[in-house]
């Protein structure tokens, strides 16, 4: 037995390790001074410099691309919380015709792949006038199936009588939600509102879709647009760039990995 948990172990060890081993030597060449990034097929070099990083905010206004970035991750991840929230609870507490097959759907929208919607959403962002725009880059990607699934998984293991005594009292299916559910679920929807704000943070293909004007990048079109530009031939600069672009979203799961992991697990298993 102990032999199996040891080579599990071994496994784990080398799956972790092959997968931090590109953004450790993201890193390394970002320190690296230009001159040597091709030099040695080390990413590490000592003394590290900042120089690329300098370059990176001097030729960027990086400031206003993060800004962009936080206002669109944050704008998708309240709206599909606030949403699922909804959804969860007609799901989980409401009775209504074809419940059941209307779940069945939605959770079967997981299937379908977002990239699939990119044109008529696209075509339909046009018509309203809101290329370049917050509204624009926010409302399609309201939907959260995933979400309400797991909140439906969470609100299904909530004492009944807790509900029943709420009702007695006279409270509204809006104050059932709102004021019992919701604060009961605040552990899952930290976790789950850090799960949908690092997916938002991290999207690129719909972001340089609808928002391709230099005033509405966001960090990942930026870095995109810096590499095919005047970034193409410096490596370390690019290198610091991607950096940059992605370290908000990986502190935010080191930081709270524990809390996202055990509410996701325990979510899938609820029902």
């Amino acid at each position: 037995m102990r032999r199996v948990e040891l080579l599990a172990h071994l496994v784990l060890l080398l799956v972790g390790f092959l997968t931090l081993a590109p953004f450790a030597y993201q890193v390394g060449l970002s320190l690296m001074p230009p001159e040597r990034v091709f030099a040695t097929p080390w990413p590490f070099s000592w003394p590290p410099t900042l120089e690329n990083y300098r370059v990176v905010l001097e030729r960027l206004p990086f400031g206003r691309y993060v800004l962009n970035t936080l206002i669109f991750a944050l704008g998708v991840t309240l709206g599909q919380l606030f949403l699922a929230l909804l959804a969860a609870y007609a799901f989980a507490f409401r009775r209504f015709p074809l419940q059941g097959v209307l779940f069945g759907l939605f959770v079967g929208s997981l299937l379908v792949p977002f990239v699939v919607t990119y044109l008529p959403s696209y075509l339909l962002v046009a018509r309203m006038g809101l290329l370049n725009t917050f509204p624009g880059l926010i409302l399609p990607m309201l939907t959260a199936g995933y979400a309400t699934f797991l909140l439906r998984q969470h609100f299904l293991g909530f004492p009944r009588e807790i509900l029943e005594a709420a009702l007695v009292d006279g409270a509204t299916p809006g104050q059932i939600l709102f004021r019992v559910l919701a604060p009961s679920q605040r552990p899952t929807l930290v976790a789950l509102g850090l799960t949908l704000f690092i997916n938002a943070w991290n999207q690129f293909v719909w972001p340089n879709l609808v928002a391709n004007r230099p005033d509405m990048y966001v960090l990942t079109v930026a870095v995109q647009r810096f590499a095919g530009g005047e970034g193409s031939d410096a490596w370390g600069p690019l290198m610091a760039a991607s950096v940059l672009a992605t370290l908000p979203a990986f502190l935010l799961f080191l930081l709270f990995r524990r809390g996202i992991l055990e509410t996701l697990m325990e979510g899938g298993v609820r029902g």
